[in-house]
């Protein structure tokens, strides 16, 4: 067959066989370019009702406009035998990527059923229903994006994977209860499909692992949905969804392949939220010697995270006051700066911060006694518990140590000397006092010399005294100087981009949607049917997420989106909890359990 013609088709080489016949790699020689030709069996064209519901349903499968759908270019009959011409996709399906690589995350698993439900509820919209939702149907290239193929199209009551137990086996691990019987086919055959499918992603193997075609029919019709945690307990919050999606009547599942993504979306937010996660953020150190604080007259401070310090209420910078149009009315949280600097906001952008609001940051070298540098934000505790402060620090006398007082029970040194016994002569009263009076000379004289020596701020100075005569002691001053450059944090090189987005460069879109600020990459490009979405890196390990809706414009901005793998993010709306989760497959908006929004992604790129 390789190398002959059909019609205006060159045949190259055989790509698959299924129940309906063969699909080549075919080079159309009228459009110039590359297509995937699905053969039907030559005995099908003799039947004309079979080929009636082939046209109507190839003109049905061309119409629909979904991104996880193949497209069909073109259809008709050559020499008595049906065709359909579709687009040539390279990639692995997916029962071959989990023979190979075995089950897949719970992140991958709901990514690859949203895409799929997708283009389930396209095609349903248009009357078409697919009966044969398998792995080995489900197209993934790279990114993980997803396709279904092989439309169930004209299928009839003989269709060999009812009848030949060959084919049987395979496809009827996925079969609803009702295609075993004499009743109509509804969309609910796709969806109890898809879930089985899920289930697979999910653990592994197949909801009932039978060897017999009997044993198939009959664990669908009665055995109960197997349940993910009993593979594996971290799966637990999948179970409910898994039980209904295979409902043994269709009215007991979801009403749509996209209400299951939902639900199995809504149960991965669920044990992300019950199982701790460590996000790694930027390193804090407090370097140079660190003086505890006084004991006396403290107040007990609660206790804190490491890291962290509650910062004092007296030494709280003002709030400050964000005009974005998609902020709430009042917000009292300091905008956390990247770079160290402010960066510019896009017109109807909201910065937010998911750090602690009580994270105290250090950065650079500490000098004795200096006051760190600090990023504060957030509201600060007003109530009776303040941090311990930090005196400057004071040398003690120390019992023993020979000085002024000593016994005397002072030990600061403004404490007085004791007073000098009462002479008879008031001569050696009046020599004392000028001796006083030359000493001091003395002494402000070397203060004046060593105050005009340079500008530094440590000063050890020991003015010249003849011979035999004790030194002064030295005067040591405790440095103030704060460093006046704080080393900026090591950038970190980016990969590029795997694959393009249509409008946008290594920073986001160029024209008409978000973009990245300053020379920072973008980790996250996607387009969907509404919105434009970027998630950006600053280069010191922190990330940022930019959206803009398409209708109005409306434009917000969140700090600190999770990598949650394969160029998905996952970021919190701290002022109201809700949740963006962009991937290769939609933008989900999900608040209190609840999936708000669900936009396919029709273009994606990432690094």
């Amino acid at each position: 067959m390789a190398g002959s013609m059909f019609g205006r088709y060159e045949i190259r080489r055989l790509l698959g066989v299924g129940g309906m016949g063969e699909v080549y790699e075919a080079y159309d020689t009228s459009k110039n370019r590359v297509v995937a030709l699905k053969m039907l069996n030559r005995e099908l064209a003799g039947d004309p009702t079979f080929v009636q519901r082939f046209r109507r349903e190839s003109q049905a499968m061309a119409s629909v406009q979904e991104p996880h759908v193949i497209p069909v270019h073109d259809w008709g009959e050559v020499d008595g035998v049906l065709y359909i011409d579709m687009r040539l996709v390279k990639g692995v399906d997916l029962k071959e990527r989990l023979q190979r690589h075995g089950r897949l995350t719970p992140v991958e698993a709901v990514q690859v059923v949203e895409q799929i439900a997708f283009a389930l509820d396209a095609a349903h919209e248009v009357g078409l229903v697919h009966r044969d939702v398998k792995p080995g149907n489900i197209l993934l290239t790279g990114n993980l994006f997803a396709y279904l193929v092989d439309f169930g199209i004209a299928h009839t009551a003989t269709d060999p994977q009812l009848t030949s137990v060959g084919s049987a086996v395979g496809s009827m691990a996925y079969m609803a209860p009702e295609r075993f019987e004499s009743v109509p086919m509804s969309p609910s055959v796709d969806t109890y499909a898809l879930t089985c499918v899920l289930y697979e992603c999910l653990v592994g193997r197949v909801p009932f692992p039978v060897n017999s075609l009997a044993g198939a029919i009959g664990s669908h019709q009665m055995a109960p949905a197997p349940r993910p945690s009993a593979a594996d307990s971290a799966l637990s919050t999948f179970d409910p969804v898994v039980e209904r999606g295979m409902a043994k009547r269709p009215d007991q599942r979801y009403a749509t392949p996209v209400d299951l993504a939902r639900a199995a979306r809504a149960a991965l937010i669920q044990a992300e939220r019950s199982t701790p996660a460590t996000v790694s953020g930027p390193r804090i150190e407090i370097t140079g010697p660190q003086t505890p604080p006084s004991r006396v007259g403290d107040l007990a401070a609660p206790p804190t995270t490491r890291g962290s310090a509650v910062v004092p209420a007296d030494s709280q910078p003002p709030p400050t006051q964000d005009s974005a149009a998609l902020s709430p009315p009042t917000r009292d949280s300091a905008a956390l700066s990247r770079d160290s600097q402010s960066r510019p906001m896009t017109h109807g952008a909201a910065a937010y911060s998911a750090e602690p609001y009580s994270t105290r940051r250090v950065t650079g070298p500490q000098s004795a006694g200096a006051q760190p540098t600090r990023r504060v934000t957030g509201p600060q505790p007003t109530g009776a518990y303040r941090a311990a402060q930090h005196e400057p620090t004071v040398l003690r006398a120390s019992p023993g140590v020979v000085g002024p007082g000593q016994g005397s029970g002072y030990t600061h040194p403004s404490a007085p000397l004791p007073i000098p016994p009462r002479r008879s002569s008031a001569m050696p009263v009046l020599a004392g006092a000028l001796g006083s009076l030359i000493v001091l000379a003395a002494v402000g004289i070397g203060v004046w010399f060593m105050m005009t020596v340079g500008d530094r701020r440590d000063v050890a100075v020991s003015p010249p005294y003849p011979s035999g005569v004790v030194d002064p002691p030295v005067i040591e001053t405790v440095s103030q100087t704060v460093p006046t450059t704080v080393p900026s944090p090591a950038k970190t090189t980016v990969p590029p981009l795997q694959s393009t987005v249509s409008g946008a460069d290594g920073q986001g879109f160029l024209t008409a949607g978000p973009r990245c600020n300053d020379n920072d990459a973008a980790m996250s490009i996607a387009r969907t049917t509404k919105s434009r979405v970027v998630i950006c890196h600053t280069g010191d390990q922190r990330y940022y997420y930019k959206g803009l809706r398409v209708s109005d414009g409306a434009g917000i901005e969140l700090d600190d989106p999770v990598p949650n793998g394969g160029g998905a993010y996952t970021v919190t709306n701290p002022t109201d909890g809700t949740q963006y989760r962009i991937d290769a497959s939609a933008l989900t908006i999900v608040k209190a359990g609840s999936v708000l929004a669900s936009e396919p992604v029709t273009e994606f790129a990432h690094r």
